[in-house]
């Protein structure tokens, strides 16, 4: 995936009439990047730092079954430019999965400079990391912001499995153009060596046919066994991050999501950046990296002198790279199925525009027979496209002869689709990856079904009068559950329940009503480990501080923190009876925000891919051309101020949305100050607000990774 922009904007909010309904499964997942659902009706999902998953959603169980070692950005090094896109990537279940226990897994290996597709069998219900079976290995760079691994999998109707694989190319330093920098030790900023290489196997979607002690290469692939200088797994060539990948279940067509460059405008190396999604109706080549798009041509650059050479042809494309141990002469490129770019798509306008990360599949057939239908009849043989970053999906009707019949939305406001399955009796799941770029808590499974399905009952639980007793609400039957391990058991029925001794880690009460919807309310069992405290003491104990004064503190714990990663902060609590617990917009800041998808990048006061706004608005607060130094920032994306992660130009933002939304921004920092880096010093508190009110108060908090943090409150003069 792409590092995505700094204030991005996205299609406009979109009242749909009959979006289909939502159902919570499961919340809390780290990371989720995809799930696979088994006959039986559970969810398998897997985490990015190694984790799998089994999701029952008759009871609401989540259950830890494996933690594969893999190689990933850990939360411990999270600025590294090392393996910033490895991780646990692909899963997907062997069709006989009901007999067999039998589950693929693609990941980054720990040690070796590798991304490994392997076959895995549960043994008793966890992943029995003995029973590993490689198929395949395919070498990886990991250094200098080298990303896009893909890593998609899935089976065809045929039982062909299909992997998808990413370009493992450094995209940051070629302009949002096409990365084929072929200077002596740039390797890792050449595409052409992986992509563009009919031998090589990255840039790539495979096809191969599983047996019981490998793989076979099945026909109609795009290199025949034996051809020289190409490898026979190749089904797709030319792909720069096809991130998820589908199979028509009944014309066995593939689809991809392809993430695209981010040149926001023309010139002489090429087109602008669009995303693609892409149907494959038989093998081929699409083109990266020398064409993007509907077969948008890139020059052939030479990257020493910055001067555009010829420009390549789509109907006869050739790899020129020194580092090609491929064909010259590459098949002819295809063109995109659907194309778009940052700014709105004349192609397709219904996409909107802004921040771009397309994914695609599955295809929706309409079954009567089917206990649920996503959608209605005259949506039969629809695909399904979404983007990760403008948080909607869309219908893809295809005609008779999968051509593209009409595009129009589906459904919006999600929270970051990464991935969509649907199963035998016609659910369709939705995964959510989280509100941020690494490291989130929040992702979540979600059971998608046609708009006008019963609503699921309510039910909440609390603890009861006495140690272990608990009481739930609910209009429907209750049943009791606990997690134990990798397992679950039902202790009981009925509105109260008195737990019996057990290491349990989790305890369910499950609401079922008559038509068989369920609702699930959870009390975690764990005893936590905590970190240590951070102790703030405050020289001469005042009650009460006045704005612009100085107060001198200490920063304490049992486990003392390094001065650097120390941050002490001031915060005027205005007198409204309601304190968020932080900075944070307005509601209407925060519609207008959350409709331009910013917050994908950015959060107000935590880490994610972009600076916190919160760091924003206090290094830029009190220039007097805050504003305008913002806006030209906008317009213009760059690099180098917040870290080496580009913000492309927003060239979709007009005026003045730029300017709510820098205003928005610059105002988090009104009556907040802070100081870094010091166990004991001086904080000086900040000017008084432009509306301050007598009755306030101040919060003056520590922070430092890997301890709890301190706060306290003071009176104002």
């Amino acid at each position: 995936m792409r590092p995505l922009s700094f204030l991005a904007t996205l299609l406009p909010g979109l009242l749909l009439a009959s979006e289909p309904a939502s159902e919570l499964i499961a919340s809390g997942l780290h990371d989720p990047m995809e799930i696979s659902v088994a006959a039986d009706g559970d969810v398998y999902v897997i985490e990015r730092e190694g984790r799998l998953l089994r999701v029952r959603p008759s009871t609401g169980g989540v259950f830890e079954i494996g933690n594969l070692p893999v190689t990933a950005l850990r939360e411990a090094d999270s600025k590294t430019s090392w393996a910033r896109e490895d991780g646990l990537l692909g899963l997907a279940l062997d069709p006989a999965f009901t007999k067999n226990r039998r589950l693929y897994l693609y990941y980054s290996d720990p040690v070796k400079l590798l991304n490994r597709l392997s076959r895995f069998t549960l043994k008793d219900g966890k992943l029995d990391l003995a029973s590993e079976l490689s198929l395949l290995e395919i070498p990886t760079d990991r250094r200098d912001r080298v990303c896009h691994h893909g890593g998609s999998i899935a089976f065809g109707p045929d039982g062909l499995l299909y992997l998808s694989t990413g370009d493992n190319t450094n995209p940051f330093e070629s302009g949002g153009y096409a990365p084929i920098d072929d200077r002596e030790g740039r390797d890792h900023t050449n595409a052409m060596r992986s992509a563009g290489n009919t031998n090589d196997l990255r840039g790539k979607v495979l096809r191969i046919r599983p047996t019981e002690k490998g793989y076979e290469i099945p026909a109609g692939n795009l290199f025949p066994k034996g051809t020289a200088k190409t490898r026979p797994e190749i089904y797709v060539m030319g792909c720069r991050n096809p991130f998820r990948i589908s199979i028509d279940p009944k014309k066995n067509v593939l689809y991809w999501g392809e993430v695209g460059p981010d040149a926001s405008d023309a010139n002489d190396h090429g087109p602008r950046g669009h995303d693609e999604v892409n149907q494959a109706r038989k093998a081929g080549n699409f083109g990266w990296p020398f064409v993007i798009g509907d077969n948008k041509p890139y020059a052939i650059v030479d990257f020493a002198t910055g001067k555009a050479g010829v420009m390549t042809d789509p109907a006869a494309p050739k790899n020129p790279s020194t580092h090609n141990t491929g064909l010259v002469d590459l098949p002819p490129a295809n063109k995109a199925f659907i194309w778009y770019p940052y700014a709105a798509s004349e192609e397709f306008p219904v996409l909107g525009s802004g921040g771009r990360n397309a994914m695609a599949g599955p295809v929706f057939y309409y079954d009567s027979s089917r206990k649920w239908n996503l959608l209605d009849k005259s949506d039969d043989h629809t695909l399904l496209t979404y983007d990760w970053m403008r948080s909607t999906i869309w219908k893809a009707k295809l005609g008779d002869n999968e051509e593209l019949v009409k595009l129009e939305p589906l459904m919006t406001g999600l929270r970051h689709p990464m991935d969509l399955e649907s199963d035998k009796v016609g659910n369709v799941w939705l995964l959510e990856y989280g509100s941020e770029w690494y490291f989130n808590k929040d992702g979540a499974i979600r059971r998608l079904r046609a708009a006008s399905a019963a609503k699921p009952p309510t039910v909440t639980i609390a603890a009861g009068g006495t140690e272990g007793s608990y009481q739930a609400t609910s209009e429907a039957e209750i049943k009791w559950w606990i997690t134990e391990g990798a397992s679950e058991r039902l202790v009981g029925s009925g509105n109260k329940i008195t737990l019996p001794k057990s290491d349990a880690m989790e305890l369910r009460a499950v609401a079922t009503d008559k038509s068989g919807q369920i609702a699930v309310a959870r009390v975690s069992l764990k005893n936590e480990v905590q970190q240590p405290s951070l102790v703030l003491s405050l020289a001469g104990n005042p009650a009460s501080v006045g704005f612009g004064e100085s107060i001198a503190f200490e920063v304490k714990s049992v486990t003392p923190p390094e001065a650097a990663t120390v941050s002490v902060r001031a915060r005027y609590i205005p007198p409204t009876g309601h304190d968020a617990g932080g900075p944070r917009f307005t509601d209407d800041q925060e519609k207008f925000i959350t409709s331009k998808q910013c917050l994908a990048c950015h959060q107000v006061d935590k880490a994610s891919v972009g600076p916190k706004y919160l760091d924003v608005a206090m290094r830029y607060r009190d220039r007097p051309d805050a504003v305008a130094v913002l806006t030209a920032k906008l317009k213009s994306g760059g690099s180098g101020v917040w870290g080496q992660v580009p913000m492309p130009p927003q060239a979709a933002v007009n005026p003045a949305e730029a300017e709510t939304l820098i205003k928005a921004i610059l105002g988090l920092g009104e009556g907040i100050s802070e100081t870094r880096g010091q166990l004991n010093g001086n904080l000086k508190l900040p000017p008084a607000p432009s509306a301050v009110q007598a009755g306030g108060a101040w919060e003056i908090s520590v922070e430092a990774p890997g301890h709890l943090p301190a706060r306290m409150r003071l009176q104002t003069k």
